[in-house]
């Protein structure tokens, strides 16, 4: 770190320190005071089975490649068999340094269909389960899906007609814990090429292969999210620690952060839901309009979420809940109750080890680069 930073600190620190301190002052604590309910949760016992699913993701960047990791599993937790490690998947692939823009968001989006399949693949193993906890939003990655791919509608068409066979195979019970568009590259490709000579396009596949595999992904993603909703949305419960959205409350900071402000004694914020789900886009002028979904719209944006913020214990994380389903308040306490009981802290001790089992380090990245024996260059060599 420079010499200058340090006194840079010395000299905001002031400054910031007040911003800090005052940040309360600036929020109407009253207005959101009345938006949440007190409560305080006392089931310390858990008699329902629980499950959490979780992911992760990782890379090393080499001038040419990169070499990722990602993995997802699944943990159960029964009040009469324990902690059961269900669902694991994993794996470790290379792809080119021209894609460094959109790895992370390339590498995520493999990580959630991993996570998608592990929970499918847990729940239909695992009828008795009650609860299937996941971390983030289903409704945040369907709003916020890709959907600018320009491609010929006879390519697109060819790919949902594709994507069909991964939808039979997981109503089947027979499906893979992959990322099928890597597994199936070669096949995915060969069929748009046949399109591209059939119908005599004026294109090469070389020049669309990337936007075809990720239009694909897209594909495998809305179907495993799909056969979620239509089969077991009555067992999902989304849980976001992080949340930066800002629907409840008309103030400057996010809405989980305007409660840990406001309120902080255990209990539940009002229940919002969410009833319109089409994805919202905003032109060049910033004039919104609504677009579908490539496949399954209708079942995609017909659910209704029901959202609302709890914190579970005294000076625990405020927490985001997202149920794809509509529930009272008076359904609400008694299933945070259930949660409840089975926090340490006031957070599912079983999504927490979900997360510690499939983290993917810097330390095991480096571990699997030694393993696989590569010694290429990374660019920054000479600075170590």
């Amino acid at each position: 770190m420079l010499e200058p930073l340090y006194g840079k600190t010395i000299e905001r620190k002031k400054e910031i320190t007040t911003f800090f301190n005052e940040l309360q002052n600036s929020i109407d604590t009253s207005k959101i005071r009345k938006d949440y309910t007190e409560y305080i949760f006392t089931k310390d016992k858990q008699d329902k089975v629980f499950a959490a699913i979780d992911g992760s993701f990782n890379k090393t960047k080499f001038m040419a490649y990169f070499v990722y990791a990602i993995d997802s599993q699944t943990i159960i937790s029964s009040p009469t068999e324990g902690m059961l490690k269900e669902s694991a998947t994993c794996d470790i692939n290379i792809i080119s340094t021209i894609r460094s823009k959109n790895m992370d968001s390339l590498l995520s989006q493999h990580m959630n269909i991993l996570e998608l399949k592990s929970t499918i693949d847990t729940l239909q193993k695992h009828e008795e389960i009650d609860y299937m906890l996941m971390d983030g939003s289903i409704r945040g990655t369907l709003m916020n899906f890709k959907t600018n791919y320009e491609l010929d509608s006879d390519i697109t068409r060819t790919l949902k007609d594709y994507s069909r066979e991964l939808k039979k195979s997981i109503e089947n019970k027979d499906f893979p814990l992959e990322v099928t568009t890597i597994t199936k590259k070669s096949e995915i490709l060969l069929k748009v090429r046949e399109v591209i000579e059939e119908k005599k396009l004026e294109i090469a596949i070389d020049e669309i292969e990337f936007d075809v595999l990720r239009y694909f992904e897209g594909l495998e993603q809305l179907t495993c999210i799909t056969h979620l909703l239509n089969h077991y949305k009555n067992k999902i419960i989304c849980i976001s620690k992080t949340s930066s959205t800002k629907d409840f409350f008309n103030e400057k900071i996010p809405d989980a952060a305007a409660i840990e402000y406001s309120c902080k004694k255990p209990g539940l914020s009002n229940l919002v839901p969410k009833e319109n789900n089409k994805m919202v886009r905003y032109d060049s002028i910033g004039q919104k309009f609504l677009i579908e979904y490539p496949i399954n719209s209708s079942e995609l944006t017909d659910i209704t979420y029901t959202v609302f913020f709890t914190r579970l214990d005294n000076h625990s994380n405020v927490l985001k809940i997202e149920i794809p389903r509509t529930i009272t308040h008076e359904k609400a306490i008694p299933l945070l109750e259930e949660i409840y009981s089975t926090c340490i802290d006031g957070y599912p001790y079983i999504l927490k080890k979900a997360h510690n089992e499939v983290l993917i380090t810097n330390e095991d990245m480096k571990d699997i680069i030694r393993k696989l024996e590569i010694f290429e260059k990374t660019g920054r060599d000479m600075l170590n």
